[in-house]
């Protein structure tokens, strides 16, 4: 059954064109991944689907546009803003979906005051007793045990419910507008850059909570290795039209191919039919013995179905680096470094920098990645240790926010004349056009452009110097999924040595050779990629696909544990993640329905706990002295 139905869709903002035409339909369970660069109307599409943007009048087709769903369908809509009243408190956000069932309550309320006043009048029993059942039947007052139970569940503890929404992360507003979604309980989940501000365990999360999500998921995405996870077709919005493909984002890409290789061959054979049939009318028509056979081609040209040519998207950046390649040698040495402010963020880095390395360092939000960058640049004073440079460097820079750009008045050309004196006005268009500044794209203001438009120009002011190390800090964000190519294809071929920060496993995956990867203070140095950091510390990854290890049964009681210090510390971290699992579990759907399994699992987490507490007093008695 078609969950969505839309048919002849198009877009106009202004006279500008977003898209024409468009027809598809979403089908129950389905987990459709909508896909495109920036600016292709992706979001627009989303929000003319829950009503937010009207359908233009399509002038080549009377047929009007229409979007419909079935109507008993629940629709639950992240936006990219996932939560708007930053004044509002976690536990406001979450009652207001009750407004309708507390509205209920309060008409109660004063029909239970109206019947006090007056016992014997049978229409207010009658009326009172009818929207009582309709109240029951809705849930009652079981609201609040919901939104309370729904609010630990997704990490929440008792004192967060009165922050006010400005105190919280934005990984953590994500949790609170998924948290509220799940107290709607849609059939339809639409999102809207989802993985926005999070990070990797969450991310990690998010995935094993919409994989096992039981209703139709809608999203757009910018994450690689989310939509491989999660969707099984594909909404390409491509030239203004809509591709449809099934499948994955790898599968998609695949078969993108072999559409473009069919077609472009099929053009090629026609237009060489075509080539034929001309020079054979031109050359036979005029001579009186060939006007049949020449008027016979001519039909068949008049009668023949036009293959267009394939259209051919071609990347808008065009990046490349400059820098030496060293080959191998030793150019920062990281010896003993507590990183911080008033206190150290986690433990020691110890750690040799090579010329040619591709070090990722990654871990939750706060844990402190951007603080490493801050101190290598000196903005953030080393709290002890050294950071040895063994031979001069030449650092480029890449902030997360350079919030100096917000209220750049200068033009790009400027912007870029203004660091590069000697550059003429026809180089500077010339290198802009590589990074997707075309036309009268050169002469916008800095401030007005989009978060995509802003660091696409901090990258073209970038490669303009010859750098031996760069440090990006989430270089991909506002970036599609097209840039983010381009982006890594040019960081591959860099000759220097990398120092990333980044949440896209993807882009990790594809250019990384070692990671540091920080998680609960701690820091875990990996010879290899994401891949293989997720698999030799999965137990420390958020997620519910994590895997137990299989262990002997501990005995934890001080007298006849006999346990090492080692062996107390890798059960004590195993035991969190099978404590964690719990909690996890214990937010599905299909559990808390089930106030049986709920039991179970509350049961066992409380089993693992007093494990865990146990364990916890005799470490501390035997090994803290």
């Amino acid at each position: 059954m078609a969950v969505i139905q839309g048919s002849n869709i198009t877009k106009y903002f202004g006279s500008e064109l977003i898209f024409k035409g468009l027809n598809f339909s979403v089908n129950e369970k389905e987990r459709v991944a909508i896909v495109g660069p920036n600016g292709c109307g992706k979001s627009t599409l989303i929000k003319i689907i829950i009503g937010e943007e009207s359908i233009s009048a399509n002038p080549a087709n009377e047929q009007p546009g229409e979007i419909s769903t079935p109507k008993n369908i629940v629709v639950g809509y992240l936006s990219q803003k996932v939560i708007n009243d930053a004044n509002n408190t976690l536990y406001d956000e979450a009652i207001d979906v009750f407004k309708d069932q507390i509205k209920r309550e309060k008409e109660l309320e004063l029909l239970a005051n109206k019947m006090a006043l007056e016992p014997n009048n049978e229409d207010l029993h009658n009326e009172y007793a009818k929207k009582l059942n309709y109240f029951e039947a809705n849930g009652g007052y079981d609201y609040h045990y919901l939104i309370e139970m729904i609010l630990l569940k997704f990490g929440f503890k008792k004192e967060d419910f009165n922050r006010k929404i400005s105190s919280f992360s934005g990984g953590e507003r994500t949790k609170m507008a998924f948290a509220k979604l799940l107290l709607i309980k849609p059939d339809l989940l639409i999102l809207d850059e989802p993985t926005n501000h999070l990070d990797i365990s969450t991310i990690d999360w998010l995935e094993d909570y919409l994989k096992s999500y039981p209703g139709t998921i809608l999203f757009v995405s910018h994450d690689r290795y989310f939509i491989n996870s999660l969707a099984n077709r594909i909404f390409e919005i491509e030239n203004k039209e809509l591709n449809i493909y099934k499948g994955n984002y790898d599968q998609y890409l695949n078969e993108k191919k072999l559409r473009y290789e069919l077609q472009l061959k099929n053009y090629n054979s026609q237009q060489k039919e075509i080539e034929k049939l001309k020079r054979f009318i031109e050359y036979f028509k005029p001579k009186p013995r060939f006007v049949a056979r020449a008027k016979d081609r001519e039909k068949k040209l008049e009668h023949m179905k036009i293959i267009d040519k394939p259209y051919e998207a071609k990347t808008s950046l065009k990046i490349s680096f400059q820098g030496d390649s060293l080959k191998g040698k030793k150019i920062m040495l990281f010896a003993n470094c507590l990183f911080g402010y008033d206190k150290p963020l986690f433990d020691e880095v110890n750690l040799t920098l090579f010329s040619d390395d591709h070090l990722a360092i990654m871990g939750d939000n706060g844990c402190g990645k951007t603080t490493i960058l801050k101190t290598i640049m000196h903005q953030i004073r080393l709290l002890s240790g050294s950071i040895d440079f063994l031979r001069p460097l030449n650092i480029g820079y890449l902030a997360q926010n350079d919030f100096s750009l917000d209220d750049c008045s200068y033009t790009l050309i400027e912007y870029i004349q203004n660091s590069f004196e000697n550059m003429l006005e026809k180089e500077i268009r010339n290198h802009l056009g590589k990074f997707g500044f075309h036309d009268d794209d050169v002469f916008k203001v800095v401030k007005v452009l989009s978060g995509g438009e802003k660091m696409r120009l901090i990258l073209a002011k970038l490669v303009l110097n010859n750098y031996d190390l760069l440090l990006l800090d989430e270089p991909t964000n506002h970036l599609d999924l097209i840039a983010k190519e381009a982006l890594i294809n040019a960081l591959e071929s860099y000759g220097g040595a990398i120092i990333l920060v980044s949440h896209d496993r993807y882009f990790v995956d594809t250019l990384a050779n070692r990671i540091l990867y920080i998680s609960n203070h701690k820091t875990y140095l990996e010879e290899g990629n994401y891949a293989s950091l997720k698999e030799d510390l999965k137990d420390l990854f958020f997620s519910n696909e994590v895997k137990e290890k299989k262990e002997k049964k501990v005995i934890t009681k001080a007298k006849s544990s006999g346990l090492s210090k080692l062996k107390c510390e890798e059960r004590l971290e195993i035991l969190e993640g099978k404590i964690q699992e719990l909690k996890d579990a214990q937010f599905l759907e299909e559990n808390y329905m089930d106030s049986k399994k709920m039991q179970e699992l509350e049961t066992k987490q409380k089993q693992l706990e007093k494990e865990y507490d146990e364990l916890l007093e005799y470490y501390i008695s035997s090994f803290d002295a």
